[in-house]
């Protein structure tokens, strides 16, 4: 009993870092975000949108789109750890209640995953893809690209502001459906190795 109290703990620990770690770096990721937009304001307001303001611009999404791409990859790790951590901890809770079955309510199997927001009737695990930090920053970072993309069609070919924004709306969209299609597989994968 020492044992797998001392293992919940552990485990409990685990999740803390997780969760701590995935806030840490959402925030990291939209404070630099949000820098370099008032960094890109003050550039085009010196330059009247210039030359020197596409050149910033364009140096500058690509560092902001690779630094919000890695945050979504480890925010998926993170969730995953969670994940594991949590059915880990619902396996000691389940055992505890099989002790004394006269107060088995005591050690509910109430999880924060998937599979307790679903018990809880939260949400579906379709839905609940898009509600963690890894969707935010995946969709933010959807965002970053398509404007890039958007700013380079205007730079090198001129089309016109709203074909611009029009193909840079139409890569957000792709890269928004990339990343969510990966999340998605990723979070199967876990369903599959850790059936509920």
């Amino acid at each position: 009993m020492q044992a797998l109290g001392n293992q919940y703990g552990r485990l409990q620990s685990a999740r803390g870092g997780t969760i701590s770690e995935s806030a840490s770096r959402s925030s990291l990721y939209l404070t630099t975000l949000t820098g370099s937009v008032v960094a890109l304001s003050f550039v085009a307001q010196a330059s009247s949108f210039g030359q020197a303001f596409f050149v910033f611009a364009l140096a500058l999404l690509p560092v902001l789109f690779f630094l919000g791409t890695v945050t979504y990859y480890r925010l998926v790790q993170t969730g995953v750890e969670d994940v594991i951590y949590a059915r880990a901890m619902s396996k000691i809770q389940r055992y505890f209640s099989e002790i004394d079955p006269a107060h088995a309510d005591l050690f509910s199997e109430m999880g924060v995953d998937q599979v307790g927001l679903n018990k809880l009737g939260l949400f579906r695990l379709r839905w609940q893809q898009f509600v963690g930090a890894a969707a935010m920053v995946a969709m933010v970072n959807a965002i970053v690209g398509g404007v890039f993309i958007a700013l380079i069609v205007d730079y090198l070919a001129k089309p016109g502001p709203i074909v611009s924004i029009a193909i840079g709306a139409a890569a957000s969209l792709i890269i928004g459906v990339v990343f969510f299609r990966h999340q998605w597989r990723i979070i199967m994968h876990v369903a599959k190795v850790l059936p509920i």
